[in-house]
């Protein structure tokens, strides 16, 4: 694993200055062990490529290859769902590129400058927005765009998100793409197998690919994900692991688990910062700096599944069907969803915060009376893919090589070309599988049916519940999550640490300190919000560099 900054500058001084900046760049804001190296100089000493950490000989481009430099300039160029994430800042004569935010911030001299509207985003929805990083000066280049940088000119092209032609594939187009996707995944691939509907059907391509695997599920012997996953692995005829959930860390029990110490979650603030370039909260499971990375096998799962079911405008969704008052019943639904997720913290804000963060919003908003519905598919895939699952791959692939078959160009192209209610009722989902491997078709769903009706009476068969002592699902007697339910002591901890360290930082100048104090005030009735002031306390304050300092 390793990262890259390209450089393009008007003259061989200012390439020289910046490429002496990322060269020295504080090992604390890397995730990864270094050190850096110039990989590559243009001969007329106006582009260069730095990478950081373990490269596999001479490069000139990304570990993606998104990012590229050559005699020519700087060239970079992001997905439909924009994945592997390409990050710009412009500095007076030259112009950075990087797939590290906080690397590109370092090195123009940014870390210190948060950006409001990416604050706001990161309370109301736990990721950023648009092109927002935390470092102002520090953009994100869109869904299918392609950047070209000559000395200090850049010149940046969209690509058009709409879908590819249907063909004539007899397996229909998103079944053909999904086993395109999966057919060069390698010798062995480790699937993450669920119940659910969508590792079913990576499963059922990697089946239809003829590629080898062995699944893998996360859970007790009797939660219902491990069940089903048991019966589908039992169809294909392959392996089946089960691995139990583990306590989090050392602390002390509380309702069939175990609550970490203190200084496991403080631990945790610093590190989520770290490996999540500063964009996903503590929260969130993603990881230790300096992870051991392991060759194989190629993990894989149901990651962005939902792109096929319509993103956001699932939830929006109303079963009254699709015709005459029923449609508009569902788009009504999503417009209030969207409302309701932009702002739903909108008053933790100052009010020029508030503003910017509304106003970066304006494009999303102005789409909804159009159709809410396509603006909720859109706003998944330009946001929710396009920004929390970029970090949370970056973070994954920082401890193994990872396929993702649904986040492809050609699979995403190919399900918009599907009409929305159509992916919204399961029906392309149910399509698909029909086409790759009818036999999974038949196998029940853990936590619910297909929206639209199962086609036989195997497939409408009760799955168990889940039973007391089980970590994961929603199921009765399922242990409680730590992170919500971690008690008064550590409720105490993170509102200490956030108002002591966010009035240290740059936080209390965006975030409403007196705001900030009601959620913090124990007992927590709102624990999402409470770690995302947290992360954001570390972020802003600079405790984040110190991810690395062991107890």
């Amino acid at each position: 694993m390793y990262f890259t900054l390209a450089i393009s500058a008007a003259s061989r001084q200012a390439c020289a200055a910046l490429v002496g900046a990322a060269s020295s760049t504080d090992p604390r804001v890397m995730p990864i062990p270094g050190p850096p190296m110039v990989a590559w100089q243009a001969p007329d000493g106006h582009a260069a490529l730095v990478c950081w950490g373990a490269q596999p000989g001479p490069l000139t481009a990304s570990q993606a290859g998104t990012i590229r430099a050559e005699p020519g300039g700087v060239f970079a160029r992001t997905g439909v769902a924009r994945v592997d994430p390409v990050y710009v800042a412009e500095v007076p004569g030259a112009v950075v590129v990087s797939d590290r935010a906080s690397w590109a911030a370092a090195v123009t001299g940014r870390l210190r400058e948060p950006d409001p509207v990416m604050i706001g985003a990161f309370l109301a929805l736990g990721y950023p927005v648009g092109a927002a990083t935390p470092f102002r000066g520090v953009r994100a280049l869109g869904c299918g765009q392609r950047l070209t940088v000559t000395g200090d000119r850049l010149v940046v092209t969209a690509e058009p998100l709409g879908p590819l032609a249907a063909g004539a594939d007899p397996q229909g187009p998103v079944a053909a793409a999904l086993v395109e996707a999966v057919s060069d995944a390698g010798d062995l691939v480790e699937l993450s197998l669920t119940g659910g509907k969508d590792s079913r059907l990576i499963a059922a391509a990697l089946t239809a690919a003829k590629v080898p695997f062995r699944a893998r599920t996360h859970g007790f012997a009797t939660h219902p994900d491990v069940v089903v996953a048991a019966m589908i692995a039992a169809r294909l005829g392959v392996e089946h692991v089960i691995t139990e959930p583990k306590p989090p860390g050392a602390g002390q029990a509380r309702g069939g688990g175990r609550v970490p110490d203190q200084a496991a979650v403080l631990g945790r603030l610093r590190s989520a910062v770290l490996v999540s370039d500063g964009m996903l909260s503590a929260y969130e499971n993603i990881g230790t700096p300096d992870p051991l990375f392991a060759a194989e096998p190629v993990q894989a799962g149901g990651h962005g599944g939902e792109l096929l079911r319509g993103g956001y405008a699932a939830p929006a969704w109303s079963s009254r069907g699709f015709r005459g008052p029923a449609r508009a019943w569902s788009e009504a639904r999503g417009t209030e969803l969207f409302r309701r997720m932009t702002t739903r913290r909108l008053g933790l804000l100052r009010p020029a915060a508030a503003g910017d963060y509304l106003a970066s919003l304006t494009r999303c908003a102005a789409a909804l009376p159009r159709g809410p519905l396509r603006a909720m598919d859109d706003f998944y895939l330009v946001n929710r893919a396009g920004r929390w699952s970029a970090t949370a791959r970056q973070a994954y692939l920082m401890r193994s090589p990872l396929l993702q078959p649904f986040f492809a160009d050609r699979v995403i192209r190919a399900a918009r070309a599907v009409p929305l209610t159509d992916r919204i009722t399961d029906r392309l989902h149910r399509e698909v599988l029909s086409a790759l491997c009818p036999d999974l078709l038949e196998l029940p769903l853990a936590g619910g049916g297909w929206k639209s009706g199962p086609r036989n009476a195997l497939a409408a068969a009760p799955v168990p519940a889940a039973v007391p002592g089980s970590a994961s699902g929603t199921g009765s007697g399922a242990s409680p999550d730590w992170r919500r339910h971690y008690g008064e002591e550590l409720a105490r901890f993170l509102r200490e640490y956030t108002l002591d360290l966010g009035g240290a930082g740059a936080m209390f100048g965006i975030v409403r300190r007196q705001a900030a104090e009601r959620v913090l005030r124990p007992p927590h009735a709102d624990p999402d919000a409470v770690w995302a002031l947290a992360t954001l306390a570390a972020l802003l304050s600079g405790d984040w560099l110190n991810a690395r300092e062991r107890g």
